[in-house]
């Protein structure tokens, strides 16, 4: 997901261990502390709004993170969070330095090589955004129309793919994009679903919308990651047991509909 490089550039910059309601590490995920419960170490970028450290309350927050707390607490663990940049999770699991991620990772076949996924949490492609009264209902309604990305940003092969070079507009912040689309420079933009919904949660723009239902170009499935070991067959079923049980739930519909995603994520 393009945005999500320029947070991994932040989290860089930070190598830090957050314990939540406990402490242990991943290489002792078995073990129980003195009240039973067992500590699992998680991973993320502390990248809003998939799985981040809420400043004001230090506690894990974001679509993946409150899904995971949910869980956490059905299954009476201790949760332990290792923050670094997007690029090196996986290596931190495989290291053993954290038991999974948890953190708007998509599946993917090159990462199947090497990490065992939980069940579907949900899915997030990209989202179309347009002017508040505009009748663009789907993608296709957009081809030959003047089109926003981010610049460097995936989607560009969106934008190709529906109107020639002349009418595509490149920019540099996401913000940028945003005002393009209210003021109608742009008859359409395109950016990750999750990361403008939840921008347009914090700072409402009633100029724009995120057309709903929309089907992704770039379809994504979410899950937690893991090492491929006996100990993560263990943990993957306790968590795929808990995560049944949040979707059966109204918790989560309310989780998504809080960083502004909708009936077109849920996963069964």
């Amino acid at each position: 997901m393009s945005i999500r490089k320029n947070a991994a550039l932040i989290a860089a910059l930070v190598a830090a261990t957050v314990t939540l309601s406990g402490c242990g590490s991943a290489s002792d995920s078995n073990a129980s502390g003195e009240d039973g419960q067992r500590t699992v170490t998680i991973v993320t970028s502390n990248d809003a709004p998939f799985s981040f450290i809420d400043k004001k309350t230090n506690e894990l927050t974001g679509i993946d993170g409150d899904m995971l707390q949910a869980m956490a607490d059905e299954l009476d663990w201790k949760l332990e969070v290792v923050v670094t940049d997007f690029a090196t999770m996986p290596q931190t699991v495989l290291s053993k330095k954290a038991d999974f991620i948890a953190d708007g990772l998509y599946v993917t076949d090159q990462r199947k090589k090497t990490l065992a996924y939980s069940d579907t949490w949900y899915y997030q492609g990209e989202g179309m955004v347009v002017p508040a009264d505009s009748d663009l209902t789907s993608r296709d309604d957009a081809k030959g129309k003047t089109i926003g990305v981010m610049t460097g940003a995936t989607h560009l092969e969106i934008a190709q793919d529906l109107t020639d070079e002349a009418h595509i507009k490149m920019y540099d912040s996401q913000a940028n994009m945003l005002q393009a689309v209210a003021n109608k420079q742009v008859d359409a933009a395109f950016t990750d679903q999750a990361v403008v919904a939840w921008a347009l949660t914090q700072n409402p723009n009633d100029k724009v919308k995120l057309v709903t239902p929309y089907e992704p170009y770039f379809p994504g499935t979410i899950a937690a990651a893991f090492r491929k070991d006996e100990e993560s067959k263990e943990l993957i079923s306790e968590l795929n047991g808990a995560l049944a049980d949040l979707k059966a739930s109204p918790k989560y519909m309310e989780i998504l509909e809080k960083y502004g995603l909708n009936a077109d994520n849920v996963a069964e």
